[in-house]
């Protein structure tokens, strides 16, 4: 099966450019993704009532391709493109009504048992070998983190309106805690190419974060951590200045 949905890039989604902004594209995979589980009746509220689990997403990939004016319509499509004993992938391109991929995002997801915490297998929470699978559109493959150099360039505290129906800090509250690193001149002149975010651990309402950041080039690593305890790690490429093709 695949999803599709058609919409605008309406003034909440855009960036300073006046385009379709980084943390709305992955907004859009979020919603592809929960929607087309939804249509499958393994979404996040099934699993929550009967099968006693909860999804969480532990990888995403998004790579921004070519720019979407704000007023412009797009479609979103996403699929099953994998899943195993324990993950589940489920790819999403955000495309032009021309058809021409804007923004692509793979996106890797797993069910943690409610009263446990532990992973559970993806045949407990409705998942069979009848699901389809679909051919990827692009070839993303997730890389590796750096973890020297990273020096601590900001501390945030997750509020009320970072706290998703499960309960913890959701995803995309994460990226926009990391693109708040960079100025808005920064973004504009290095605009993001690919962003890929591992999600280690869950944080909570009140939660103290701490965001550490590295320069490695044409790439950025950033950790976000609560003490001791890595929560977020993330890989951010730029499209070089002198070439700037997005």
């Amino acid at each position: 099966m695949v999803y599709g949905r058609e919409g605008c890039v309406s003034t909440d989604m855009i960036d300073a450019k006046g385009e379709l902004s980084v943390a709305a594209v992955f907004r859009l995979a979020e919603n592809g993704v929960t929607e087309l589980m939804g249509k499958l009746k393994i979404d996040g509220i099934t699993a929550k009532k009967i099968y006693g689990a909860m999804w969480v997403f532990s990888k995403n990939a998004v790579r921004l391709i070519k720019p979407l004016p704000w007023g412009e319509g797009y479609r979103v499509e996403s699929f099953i493109t994998a899943y195993s004993i324990a993950k589940l992938i489920i790819e999403t391109a955000v495309k032009d009504l021309q058809g021409a991929i804007v923004a692509y995002a793979k996106t890797e997801l797993c069910a943690l048992d409610l009263q446990t915490g532990r992973i559970r297998k993806t045949s407990s929470v409705g998942i069979d070998g009848s699901f389809e699978k679909h051919a990827p559109l692009m070839d993303t493959e997730f890389g590796k983190f750096c973890e020297d150099g990273l020096k601590l360039i900001d501390e945030v505290r997750v509020r009320s309106c970072n706290i998703d129906f499960s309960r913890h800090t959701n995803n995309v509250e994460y990226v926009k805690f990391i693109l708040n690193t960079y100025s808005v001149n920064e973004l504009l002149c290095r605009p993001v190419k690919q962003m890929e975010i591992f999600y280690i651990n869950q944080s909570f309402e009140n939660d103290k974060l701490q965001v550490y950041k590295f320069a490695d080039g044409s790439k950025d690593f950033v950790e976000i951590k609560k003490g001791d305890t890595a929560i977020v790690r993330c890989c951010i490429e730029h499209y070089a200045k002198e070439n700037i093709n997005y």
